[in-house]
């Protein structure tokens, strides 16, 4: 009996004749010339060791077919089925942050210019209290004071600050004494977490005062000269920059043709100017002007000369000088030999009496025993 169109000899759902070899525990013939006809299953392998036909393993799916889709689906359960747990076990924790106080801000770290307001933003991100205590601190070189507590602002801040949406501190006409650090502090009792802070560090910058120059007036060629440019009111520090006769001093010498010339050092963070050799060309006016982030101030120019040492001058007048010294002793030595430095003993010592004419014996008065004294009565006796 012949298998329908279509089957072999062993395939599924046909049972082999009687006088199939496969009843005998044989394979089957292989027929090397003829394939299995379109569209029918794979044959089954015999084994005659096993006995029994094992099935081939089933072709990949096609990707993106639908039994490619139905099998990432499966292999994904067991990981969304280990993740459930997890998620379970978080919702806890994520109520409680639902239901702690959390502040934010817009800004953390504001500058503004002297003498202008200011706001420091402080905004409650999430609470359920209905109404929270507010409170703002200024911590300034390691000490802690109030601005806003128990509804009101405290010290000098009451007069020029103001709370704006419930939690934002406004400063107005800010100084530099304002540049701190300020932070905002939230009780909420109704939360979980029921206190959150947040700092804000304000800077208040200072327009530079006017610097204090010092230029020579007169310096000698080949000579060292210092210019000094200084001021201590401006925040950020200034930094400094030179002018001569209205152009800019380069820092690198180098990197202008004009000064290339010039042997000079200057200091942007100090205002030093220093010329290490001054010459001819470095006469002129000379300005200073600081800077930062506020502005701008400077200094009135001021004139320095630089004139040629005449050393042919220097050394007659050094002879003029040591001229009138050696006069000046020799009228001193001349006057000393001729007793104009004679003290009064001297004088004393060398009186002598007036000799006796006529035979007269004169008795002394009391103004010749003693020379000098004015003062006194005395009696002049004549004897015969």
């Amino acid at each position: 009996m012949r298998p329908p169109s279509g089957l072999r000899d062993g395939d599924e759902g046909v049972p082999p004749p009687r006088s199939s070899p496969a009843l005998r525990g044989l394979p089957p013939p292989a027929s090397p010339a003829a394939g299995p006809p379109p569209g029918s299953a794979p044959p089954r392998l015999v084994s005659a060791a096993t006995g029994p036909a094992v099935p081939p393993p089933p072709p990949p799916p096609r990707p993106g077919s639908a039994q490619a889709r139905r099998g990432a689906l499966g292999s994904a359960h067991p990981i969304m089925a280990l993740r459930r747990p997890a998620l379970l076990l978080l919702l806890p924790l994520l109520g409680c942050r639902l239901l702690a106080v959390e502040l934010t801000s817009s800004n953390t770290k504001p500058v503004v210019q002297e003498f202008q307001s200011v706001e420091l933003s402080c905004i409650i991100k999430s609470t359920v209290t209905p109404d929270p205590r507010i409170e703002w601190k200024k911590i300034r070189d390691g000490e802690t004071s109030y601005v806003f507590f128990d509804n009101k602002m405290q010290g000098d801040f009451a007069t020029r600050a103001e709370i704006l949406s419930r939690t934002s501190l406004v400063i107005k006409n800010t100084t530099r004494m304002d540049t701190a650090t300020y932070r905002c502090e939230v009780a909420a009792p109704s939360d979980t977490k029921t206190i959150d802070e947040i700092n804000i560090q304000l800077t208040v910058q200072v327009k530079p005062m006017t610097p204090r120059c010092t230029v020579p007036k007169a310096v000698p060629v080949g000579k060292t000269a210092s210019l000094h440019c200084h001021e201590n009111e401006g925040y950020p520090k200034s930094t400094y920059s030179w002018y001569r006769n209205s152009e800019p001093l380069s820092p690198d010498t180098k990197s202008n043709a004009k000064f290339q010339n010039s042997s000079y050092t200057l200091n942007p963070t100090t205002g030093t100017l220093v010329f290490h050799a001054v010459h001819k060309g470095d006469t002129g006016r000379y300005s200073c002007i600081a800077t930062n982030d506020a502005g701008f101030a400077k200094c009135e120019e001021q004139e320095m000369e630089v004139y040629d040492l005449n050393i042919g001058g220097i050394i007659g007048g050094v002879l003029v000088v040591v001229a009138v010294l050696v006069l000046i002793t020799l009228g001193i030595c001349c006057a000393y030999r001729r007793g104009y430095f004679a003290n009064s003993k001297e004088s004393a010592e060398s009186y002598k009496t007036p000799a006796k004419p006529d035979g007269v014996n004169y008795i002394r008065t009391d103004d010749e025993k003693y020379p000098g004294m004015a003062f006194g009565f005395s009696s002049n006796k004549v004897t015969e």
